[in-house]
């Protein structure tokens, strides 16, 4: 399979979801088919914490991954070929969440399980709860801001569902504050490139001492802006609030700096093994319980939460995300030391 990673899988402990490692009565293959790895979380992440969780729960499951980088047609192509090379299950990290709908029609009988982006029609849907972020995102601006100042919105791609309800979440919170949103962009991607781009000309309207905050949707995002400010000689002292989610290594070490304020952090782990337990139960035909309804598809939906400064330690490192050895690299490691982060 092109640009596929095979793995023989065998697995000796149960999960929590299942009763016991579980062994198909025939070879099956579960196909993870994601979106790119623009993001860090999705190759260091995402993937390692599915293939593990399969390793451990099914004995003789054959998983094959697949990485679209971004294109929709690649992506089309790649749950073709899955499927006439036989894949049990897909678990479908989907490039656009519209485009997806006609795959899951495509796969017929062959169970698909949307994966953090939501997809009409699949057969389930594993998340976390993207108005939450939004939320999140939203309240942290609030809070530091006070309720009122002027404000940049950088929003995710409109063609990923969760990018929709991040954007009307903050929205509504904003709407009932002072503060002004200058200028919005709605991007092609989740480019770090892209925000940073928009950013430089929106600056020409808008100089940086007369903004109080850029709200991005994503750690991708934020340090593309960031990396344009520090770029532009722009200390941690004068930086606007800046948001993100998906707690990214990059920007855990950004947030210590003072070069982004807070990221909201997605429980991948366990998201990622939901996933697993939900495709080994399917191929040894059990019965996935425990889902609630969301949208006319079972689903299981996680909450995010808010990391800054003053939680880094009880949040991502607690949980065994990154080790605090992780987040303090050469550039961190003095304002480490300084914070007792070490």
């Amino acid at each position: 399979m092109r640009r596929a990673l095979i793995f023989l899988v065998a697995g000796v402990l149960a999960s929590a979801a299942l009763t016991g490692c579980q062994q198909p009565e025939r070879p099956t293959t579960i196909a993870l088919l994601l979106a790119s790895d623009q993001a860090d979380r999705w190759t260091a992440a995402d993937e390692p914490a599915f293939r593990k969780h399969i390793k451990r729960i099914c004995r003789g499951c054959e998983y094959v991954v697949l990485n679209a980088q971004g294109d929709v047609a690649t992506q089309a192509e790649q749950f073709e070929e899955v499927l006439d090379d036989g894949a049990d299950v897909i678990v479908l990290n989907p490039v656009d969440s519209e485009q997806a709908e006609a795959l899951v029609v495509s796969a017929g009988a062959v169970p698909v399980v949307a994966y953090d982006r939501f997809v009409a029609g699949a057969d389930f849907y594993v998340s976390y709860d993207a108005s939450g972020t939004g939320t999140l995102q939203a309240e942290a601006t609030v809070d530091a801001l006070g309720g009122r100042g002027r404000i940049l919105v950088v929003n995710g791609p409109r063609t990923d569902a969760n990018a929709v309800a991040i954007k009307r979440a903050r929205g509504d919170i904003f709407a009932t504050t002072k503060i002004k949103v200058l200028a919005e962009l709605d991007p092609l991607t989740w480019s770090g490139e892209e925000a940073g781009a928009w950013v430089r000309e929106e600056l020409q309207r808008y100089p940086l001492d007369t903004l109080d905050a850029i709200v991005a949707a994503s750690d991708e995002q934020a340090g593309g802006i960031a990396d344009l400010l520090t770029a532009r000689g722009v200390s941690s002292a004068r930086m606007p609030f800046i948001t993100g989610q998906d707690a990214e290594l990059s920007a855990l070490r950004r947030i210590v700096r003072g070069e982004q304020s807070m990221t909201v952090y997605k429980p991948i782990t366990a998201q990622a093994q939901q996933a697993a337990d939900i495709a080994v139960t399917v191929i040894t035909g059990g019965v996935v319980s425990g889902a609630s309804d969301f949208e006319g598809v079972r689903s299981f939906v996680f909450e995010p939460r808010a990391v800054n400064l003053t939680n880094l330690t009880n949040t991502v490192v607690r949980d065994g995300l990154y080790s605090t050895a992780d987040i303090c690299d050469d550039q961190t490691i003095e304002r480490c030391q300084d914070l007792g982060l070490h």
